[in-house]
């Protein structure tokens, strides 16, 4: 009989053959004929030669389940170079986001990401490449081309919760993040803006006609823009102040 082999490679193995759902050998460093059987039984199921041995390049091992993304060969052709890619099992989202804005992109950032279906979801930056992407040029014969800032790094997005993703596997999404941030500010609609005859702008106070002062602008200094509202800051502009909105 054979003597059985023998390693940590043997180990590894078989415990990766035993979550397969094969069974009737002992997981441990010796490749067995029980091993061997196991082995036949599952090359039958893939429809391989049923040899009962495993040579080398046989296997790959990952850190955890994959999902194969493309292969770039067919059934009889001659393997070489990467004929399989695959990436992980876990949803994620990758952005090409402008080098030179790359001051959200931090590692363990929240961001929100909008899907297809019109739901939003928190998810994570998990990581920020190190290599800036020139643009692909129209026609593709190089030319000079635009400047550095319209380079692009690669954003991976992880979510924590997989099922908050729906069923969805790819598709398009958007993401969006704080990029400054206001706090104990007053803030008014855009649209209550107006542009004053001698600069800058101001708020059309609607408090002015019940004071019997007759409608007035008041100048404000404009602050941060989101979400359609305005940081606004003034002389007599405080908390609870009405202004009008053109319609």
């Amino acid at each position: 009989a054979p003597r059985p082999l023998r390693g940590l490679d043997d180990k590894q193995f078989e415990t990766n053959l035993s979550a397969l759902g094969y069974t009737g050998f002992t997981v441990d460093d010796s490749f067995t004929e029980l091993t061997a059987r196991a082995v036949r039984a599952w090359q039958r199921d893939l429809g391989l030669p049923r040899t009962g041995r495993v040579g080398i390049g046989d296997v790959v091992y990952g850190p955890g389940g994959v999902r194969v993304a493309s292969a770039a060969v067919r059934v009889g052709d001659r393997v070489s170079g990467n004929p399989v890619s695959y990436t992980s099992t876990s949803r994620m989202v990758t952005v090409n986001a402008r080098a030179d804005r790359l001051g959200w992109a931090r590692r363990g950032g929240r961001v929100t990401v909008d899907l297809p279906d019109g739901r939003a979801v928190t998810g994570t930056v998990a990581s920020v490449g190190r290599d800036a992407t020139a643009p692909e040029r129209a026609g593709g014969d190089g030319g000079d081309g635009g400047g550095a800032g319209e380079a692009t790094v690669a954003v991976v997005i992880t979510f924590a919760d997989q099922n908050s993703l729906g069923r969805l596997e790819s598709g398009p999404v958007s993401v969006r993040y704080a990029s400054q941030r206001r706090a104990d500010v007053l803030a008014v609609p855009v649209a209550a803006l107006v542009a004053l005859a001698e600069g800058g702008h101001g708020l059309e106070r609607a408090d002015a006609e019940t004071s019997g002062a007759g409608s007035r602008f008041t100048p404000v200094t404009t602050g941060l823009f989101a979400d359609g509202k305005v940081e606004v800051s003034g002389d007599g502009i405080r908390e609870g102040t009405k202004v009008r909105i053109p319609r």
